[in-house]
């Protein structure tokens, strides 16, 4: 099934996209040789962010454990960026924090995302993200194990134009399989399966 290659660019309205945007005489060193750990001890408690390096995978696991707190609490949307901002408490992020606290205010939760998106991640990490997908092999995984590599990969790219639809999660995870199992969903008409979801449970 033919799909569009996504556009690698995230486009946003957002005036706080760029890191050059915000005065930041306090940029953070993010090469520490740790990873940043993400602590919450239930999702009705605010969660945290300690010291160290930031990549996508942390990045996403912070805005999905502060979104559904956020929806927990009920957060009117012009409360929600100041209500967990200054729970990222690295020395580097505190610095920072503290020089452009003023306008955090101003920041909607999308363009809260998309400036954190600059500070902490390369230009092309999107492109280069979607490229590793499109490269995963099954090779010795099983199956499951390997769609669901893919599937969280791909949930990284969630909120940018880089995202897989089904129909392209579906392409790349056949052209990823094992020859064996690539022979017995040939032998199956697996491809005459319309949904996504019956694929997977058939391919199974």
């Amino acid at each position: 099934m033919p799909v569009e290659s996504p556009k690698h660019m995230h486009t946003t309205n957002s005036s706080f996209v760029s890191s050059t945007t915000l005065p930041s005489p306090f940029q953070p060193t993010f090469v520490m040789g740790i990873k940043a750990k993400i602590k919450q001890l239930v999702p009705s408690c605010l969660p945290t962010m300690g010291k160290g390096d930031v990549d996508a995978t942390i990045l996403w696991d912070w805005f999905v454990k502060c979104e559904n707190f956020l929806r927990h609490k009920n957060t009117v949307p012009a409360n929600m960026v100041k209500t967990v901002a200054y729970r990222m408490t690295g020395i580097h992020m505190i610095c920072w924090l503290a020089a452009n606290g003023p306008l955090l205010s101003e920041m909607d939760w999308d363009s809260y995302k998309d400036h954190l998106h600059a500070l902490f991640l390369p230009s092309n990490w999107e492109y280069t993200m979607w490229m590793a997908i499109l490269r995963m092999k099954q090779d010795s995984k099983p199956f499951s194990n390997f769609i669901l590599d893919i599937m969280r990969r791909n949930n990284l790219l969630a909120g940018t134009n880089s995202f897989m639809n089904d129909d392209f999660i579906q392409n790349t995870i056949e052209a990823g399989m094992d020859v064996e199992l690539t022979t017995e969903c040939h032998h199956k008409n697996t491809n005459s399966i319309t949904t996504f979801k019956a694929w997977m449970d058939e391919t199974k």
